[in-house]
């Protein structure tokens, strides 16, 4: 592969196998995905092959001119002044040009001039012709376009980049990480369209679209959008009439729309005029019959800046009756889908903030003021706002000013970091309102528990007008429960109540689902953080989004789902509802999105998400994963295992097990060795009601102390309690030993087994790199196992990496010696599973340390 192929490198491997196999090849795509760069880098490809490659390309401009794409491909020759050449010998001509194996790369091949798509399908039909072309989405499909002349031939679509394929290309343009929320936002926009990501990275920075700070790259304006861009996007609208014009204009203004919405505003033959010129698209995950809306989005950011004056009033006169759109609905879009229901979602924010805004200024009051505060705090409003906003809000004597002063106590420690200022404002809140003590001291220990340590339980009795201090107070009472493993006490608590205020209520869920997974029932966990979640989304609370999202994510993890639990983070973390909102579930998806990204072999995407923790303004939060420095410390290194260890023994004694527990695991997997944090994490979990907890601790003992028979029990324990990820990783610690006893042919059945085993979780050669490690094959083993799954013969093994066949039979040798592995079959087999290469950069550990009493 080259280097030059970066993300296109798998569309590049799938058209040359195409070819291979004798097809030719339709690549189909909207301008700006990168067509033409997919052109050039399989003719180069091709070439590298040995196959004759014929390069040409259609042009508009060109269109009325006969034979002009073959002549500008070096077909027929110059001729002098005089009648052009005929059909008849341009044929010859082509004829003998593609001889001997020649394949047609054709970019834009919807452009060609009608005479040469006429000379080419002439060639086909007498000889079959082997092509790759590339062109637009054309609907409806013209009869007479070269793609339909030439078959057999399959499609293949440019893609549209993934999140941390997107990050790629941005850090390798800006050369340095992109901050999480900007980096979904550009994914977004851009549709993943690889043109416009590379626009806007390289673009950006001068244009103040990007601004880095604190070492990440940001956006820090809403749209991300400035005229310097303006000439990314007009390819992408070149050609649209008057009418499709103001129509795609309206639509820029509306944002995404219902469909009968759009049907509406716009003419039917206009809309499909937009859909045919690619720059509408229909989602169906929508309310009712979908939605409507300009595609990538950011060409509603131009047409708003640029488009019709009669549009824009197409748009107002429709705007005057408001409509509702969902960020996300049940179907959970992807791709573009999801770019179109984020700009939508983005609109109704804006919107949101100015109502509730216009509603709190014609009456200032703790009711008004709430939902105000929330708006402000899901839009990344500038901190004097919400300060005004306390500032200026009357209290009076009553539940919902409790309530309020609660929330902005919840601001101050969560998103500023601040918890004497979150204190004062409690303090000041009991001294006006003491009736409603319960609800302040419920607040308090809640946010105790979430950033300092597992606090005691408050003792004051909620007053008969303080409905909501019962409600948070039970909160408190099952969290202190959960923390502590004490799972069947904390459910049967939290079954006997039923909270009725939105936050309670879905703390209440969150907890609930927490016992299922930390008491075994793994799937029902997942199950109710999905409910929860889709009604959350639905509620656009981001507080409750994101902590059902990191139930979610924190169970399909464990479960070994490491696909789901990865598109469940990305989701979120590319939401519009909680885009701007930071604290410890966001902290937590962050960690757990890093180490899965660690999993599946994504190192760059794995160190991407990991650069955004550390801006994290309350560094240590009470569940799994929410840990700051495990992942990105402060100190910009990775904790040392004597830090790590310290860190287990820090989060017991502030109460946390669970979290402790977890991260003793970590250390282990790290390397640590028999530790007394690692051996009292062990014993606390042992005496948890928790089958996961007691696996997990009864893991941590018997790896750190090399007790392969206990070690195969928790693996046993973790099986029972549905902790796919956990039982694999613990299998590749129990090869680990076995190898360290000189039984390496066990260790690889071992291996075999633990990859077999764990196919649920899809790509995951970066959990297996502590095996590859221990190996410890030399660069050039792993230069001749990377090449074993493509079935070379010794010699042709020997010719690709230049050297004699006597060494790679000995690197060969070696590599079976060093695994336990013989036989060339078997070692092939292991070459593609568990043995392959680790990426680079991968966070593995490389040894086992000693760290007895640290």
């Amino acid at each position: 592969m080259s280097d030059q192929e970066g993300v296109l490198a798998r569309v590049v491997h799938e058209v040359t196998d195409y070819v291979g196999a004798g097809l030719s090849v339709h690549l189909v795509g909207p301008r700006g995905s990168g067509r033409s760069e997919l052109c050039a880098l399989v003719a180069d490809r091709l070439e590298d092959d040995g196959l004759p490659v014929l390069h040409v390309g259609g042009h508009r401009a060109w269109q009325n001119e006969p034979f002009a794409a073959l002549t500008a491909a070096g077909i027929g020759g110059a001729t002098p002044a005089g009648p052009r050449r005929t059909i008849g010998e341009m044929t010859t001509a082509l004829n003998k040009q593609v001889e001997n194996g020649t394949v047609l790369v054709i970019d834009d091949a919807d452009a060609l001039d009608t005479y040469s798509v006429g000379a080419l399908r002439n060639i086909h039909r007498r000889r079959r012709l082997l092509a790759v072309t590339s062109s637009r989405h054309q609907h409806p499909v013209a009869e007479n376009t070269l793609m339909l002349g030439i078959a057999p031939s399959v499609q293949v679509r440019t893609p549209t980049l993934e999140v941390d394929e997107v990050h790629e290309e941005c850090r390798s343009i800006l050369g340095g990480p992109v901050e999480a929320g900007s980096l979904a936002r550009i994914a977004m926009v851009t549709g993943g369209l690889l043109g416009l990501v590379r626009a806007i990275a390289t673009i950006g920075p001068r244009a103040g679209v990007l601004e880095q700070l604190d070492g990440l790259w940001r956006l820090p304006r809403r749209t991300g959008w400035a005229p310097e861009l303006a000439s990314a996007v007009e390819p992408l609208v070149a050609g649209l009439d008057q009418e499709a014009w103001d129509a795609a204009t309206a639509l820029a203004v509306t944002g995404p729309v219902p469909l009968d919405e759009a049907e509406k505003i716009i003419e039917r033959r206009v809309l499909d005029a937009l859909f045919a010129h690619g720059i509408a698209r229909h989602s169906e995950d929508g309310p009712g019959s979908g939605v409507v809306g300009l595609y990538p989005p950011v060409i509603g950011d131009y047409l708003i800046a640029e488009g019709s004056a009669f549009g824009l009033v197409i748009a107002r006169n429709h705007l005057a009756t408001e409509q509702r759109l969902l960020d996300y609905a049940t179907h959970r879009p992807r791709g573009a889908d999801a770019a179109l229901l984020h700009q939508r979602s983005l609109r109704q924010m804006a919107d949101t903030v100015a109502r509730a805004r216009s509603r709190w200024t014609e009456m200032p009051s703790a009711e008004t003021a709430l939902p105000l505060l929330m708006a402000l705090r899901n839009t990344a409003a500038p901190r004097d706002q919400i300060e005004e906003l306390e500032r200026r809000t009357p209290l009076t004597d009553g539940q919902e000013s409790a309530w309020l002063l609660a929330w902005f106590a919840n601001w101050k420690a969560i998103e500023l970091g601040d918890l004497d200022a979150a204190n004062e404002v409690l303090d000041r809140g009991l001294e006006r309102l003491p009736g409603f003590a319960a609800t302040l001291e419920g607040a308090r220990a809640h946010l105790r528990f979430q950033t300092e340590y597992v606090p005691e339980l408050p003792t004051v009795e909620p007053g008969p007008r303080d409905e909501v201090g019962a409600e948070v107070l039970g909160v408190v009472a099952a969290e202190r429960l959960l923390a502590a493993g004490a799972v069947e006490q904390a459910r049967n608590l939290l079954e006997g109540q039923r909270p009725q205020m939105p936050y309670p209520a879905g703390l209440h869920a969150f907890l609930t689902g927490l016992a299922d997974v930390f008491g075994g029932d793994v799937e029902r966990g997942i199950d109710s953080a999905h409910d929860h979640l889709e009604a959350a989304t639905q509620g656009e609370s981001a507080e409750l989004i994101l902590i059902h999202a990191y139930l979610s994510v924190l169970g399909l993890s464990i479960a070994g789902r490491l696909t789901e639990a990865s598109q469940v983070a990305f989701r979120t973390l590319s939401s519009s509802s909680v885009a701007a909102h930071r604290d410890l579930a966001h902290t937590g998806i962050l960690t757990l999105g890093a180490e899965i990204a660690k999993a599946q072999g994504r190192p760059e995407y794995a160190r991407s998400l990991a650069s955004q923790i550390g801006g994290a303004k309350v560094p240590l939060g009470p569940w799994p994963g929410m840990v700051a420095g495990i992942m990105a410390p402060s100190s910009g290194r990775m904790p040392s295992l004597k830090e790590l260890c310290e860190l287990v023994g820090q989060r017991l004694d502030a109460g946390y097990v669970t979290g402790g527990v977890f991260l003793a695991v970590e250390a282990v997997e790290r390397g640590a060795n028999e530790n007394r944090h690692i051996a009292r994490a062990a014993a606390l979990a042992a005496e948890t009601e928790s089958p996961l907890l007691q696996g997990m601790g009864a893991y941590a003992a018997t790896a750190a102390s090399g007790d392969i028979d206990g070690l195969r029990e928790a693996i046993v324990t973790l099986a029972d309690a549905g902790a796919l990820v956990f039982v694999t990783r613990a299998a590749i610690s129990l090869a680990i030993l076995q190898r360290e006893a000189g039984d390496l042919a066990a260790a690889a059945e071992t291996l075999d087994m633990a990859w077999e085993r764990s196919e649920i979780s899809g790509s995951r050669t970066g959990m297996f790199g502590r095996a590859v490690t221990h190996i410890g094959l030399s660069a050039r083993e792993s230069e001749v196992l990377r090449l074993l799954p493509d079935g070379p013969t010794t010699a042709s093994l020997a010719a690709d990496l230049e050297m004699s066949t006597r060494t790679a039979e000995t690197h060969l040798h070696n590599i079976s010696r060093k695994t336990g592995v013989s036989g060339r079959e078997d070692l092939t087999r292991v070459a593609s599973t568990w043995l392959r290469p680790i990426p680079n950069g991968d966070y593995s550990a490389g040894v086992r340390h000693f760290t007895s009493g640290s």
